[in-house]
């Protein structure tokens, strides 16, 4: 009985070492296979992912639409190393078809470096991949860890390699720093593992991790994130975005995930996504916009109050209703919550001027019931008397607008922090000056589903202004420059709610070009 008791705990050892030693191959083999994912995501916010694919050089080529985006710099980079290195047969087979990811990681001196990361195929080492890189006439230095090329177009390169991972960059300092912690990211690199779907049927992937994406922002502009850019700041959400071909625009769609909930966003999730009409007073100066839509006041405001206690402002919430009610002898809660409709919106003219608004079902009864709670500034203008009674019924978009004007025209209620400004949103308004009403903003917004939950908008043209005061003069010369940004309309951030998580929408297009004299002739010769 004990030799049987001996070899069953004998055979129960075996196998338990069997499986351990199995199971810790297998994880050994992921992370190799990962490791140019791992190295990708260690100091980048942003990452740009695509199969070393001949394909996809030759349909990147040919857009224009990719050099204006990245800009002549980068894209002469990229050019270079499809050029001089990918397309070199022996080299093109020891990486064969990895995955190449190409990271924008914050660099020297207001520069944003770009990093490429993919690895070398089994059976290949770093000795033959630099055998092949001097047969395909480059030229090597290897006297340091990390390798020096210099390709017959004089762009110098450095290259990094460690076990089966290989990097590329024109920044030394961008190899390093990706060779000393290539498996840092680990929470990002899980996420873009579970929602890729690079193998299978998309040309190519971008996947932003909006943790770090401030980082890489302060290469760009000399301010901390405030104003519409604070929703950026402390924003815990991942995106993995699958890019589709166009010589028109720039279109991105795939999914959106916010890791905390606590974040406002989080309240918008699990919602359906309503339709954007609130967008329609807008004046036709408007820089940027953000709107959320909600499904139903009722079921939301429990979110809302849940979202006040995480925050530790419950009480804030209840003092502000109290006040108002011993005070005014009003039940603020038989207001907005009564009246409100479905849409709220924050956006920002030209001249830098913020504005809120809100749609109602009601609009004259709210006016009746606000008549003790504001004074009379006149013009049909008037001020809250109040401090953050917007805030408390409708949350983060609205906290700056503390006490502010307001006027209610057609069902909406209009806000800011200064009465010129709502002046000035009624001259535009009653003239019918509206965004709605420019060609290039229809062309924009008809280009994508007109439902979501929320939808930040930036008009380019209109937020020139705006930009030269927020961001460093190289990047506003980029997005003013020809072969730049400036033949762009707009760009379109959109989140619909889906079970916890945001179908997204992103969308750069280009001003469309009117017909040359010749082409309208040789329509209406074809009438």
């Amino acid at each position: 009985m004990k030799k049987i008791l001996v070899i069953i705990i004998a055979l129960f050892t075996a196998i338990l070492t069997l499986a351990y030693m199995y199971f810790s191959g297998l994880n050994t083999d992921r992370e190799s296979n990962d490791s140019s994912l791992y190295a990708a995501t260690a100091n980048s916010s942003l990452i740009f992912s695509f199969q070393n694919d001949k394909s996809i050089f030759d349909i990147l080529k040919g857009q224009d639409i990719l050099q204006e985006i990245i800009g002549e710099d980068n894209f002469a980079q990229l050019q270079s190393i499809k050029d001089h290195i990918l397309s070199a047969p022996e080299i093109n087979r020891i990486i064969g078809k990895q995955n190449i990811y190409i990271s924008l990681i914050p660099g020297k001196d207001k520069h944003i470096d770009l990093l490429y990361s993919t690895q070398i195929n089994p059976g290949s080492n770093r000795n033959q991949l630099l055998i092949s890189l001097a047969s395909a006439k480059l030229q090597l230095d290897t006297s340091q860890k990390i390798t020096t090329i210099t390709l017959p177009d004089s762009m110098i390169f450095y290259l990094g390699t460690k076990d089966n991972l290989l990097l590329l960059s024109s920044s030394a300092l961008s190899i390093s720093n990706a060779l000393s912690s290539p498996n840092s990211n680990n929470k990002f690199v899980q996420y873009i593992k579970s929602t890729t779907r690079l193998t299978k049927n998309s040309l190519a992937e971008v996947y932003i991790n909006f943790e770090t994406f401030p980082q890489l922002l302060k290469s760009t502009m000399p301010s901390k994130l405030s104003g519409e850019l604070s929703v950026l700041d402390n924003n815990h959400a991942f995106a993995s975005l699958v890019y589709n071909f166009s010589k028109e625009k720039v279109l991105l769609t795939g999914v959106t995930q916010n890791n905390d909930p606590k974040n406002y966003y989080e309240l918008f999730t699990s919602s359906n996504a309503q339709k954007t009409t609130i967008t329609n007073i807008l004046p036709e100066n408007t820089a940027n916009y953000t709107v959320f839509t909600i499904e139903s006041y009722s079921n939301w405001k429990e979110k809302l109050q849940n979202w006040f206690v995480s925050k530790k402002e419950e009480n804030k919430v209840t003092n502000v209703q109290k006040n108002i009610s011993l005070k005014y002898h009003i039940d603020p809660n038989q207001i907005f919550p009564k009246y409100f409709k479905d849409q709220l919106i924050t956006f920002q003219l030209s001249t830098a001027e913020k504005i809120g608004a809100i749609n109602l079902s009601n609009g004259e009864k709210v006016d009746q019931l606000l008549l003790d709670l504001s004074g009379d500034y006149g013009d049909g203008i008037k001020l809250f008397k109040e401090d953050d009674l917007l805030y408390v019924y409708f949350g983060e978009p609205f906290k700056k607008f503390k006490r502010p004007y307001y006027i209610i025209i057609d069902n909406y209620m209009v806000f800011a922090n200064n009465a010129s400004t709502i002046q000035s949103f009624l001259s535009n308004y009653k003239n019918n000056h509206l965004l709605i009403n420019k060609e290039s903003y229809a062309n924009s917004i008809n280009q994508l589903p007109n439902t979501s939950s929320i939808s930040f908008f930036i008009d380019l043209n209109n937020s020139s202004d705006i930009f030269l005061k927020n961001i460093y003069l190289p990047y506003y010369k980029h997005i003013t420059s020809e072969k730049g940004l400036k033949n762009y309309q707009s760009f379109i951030y959109q989140l619909s709610g889906d079970n916890g998580k945001f179908q997204t929408n992103v969308l750069m297009s280009r001003k469309q070009q009117p017909l040359a004299q010749d082409s309208l002739i040789l329509e209406n010769d074809s009438l």
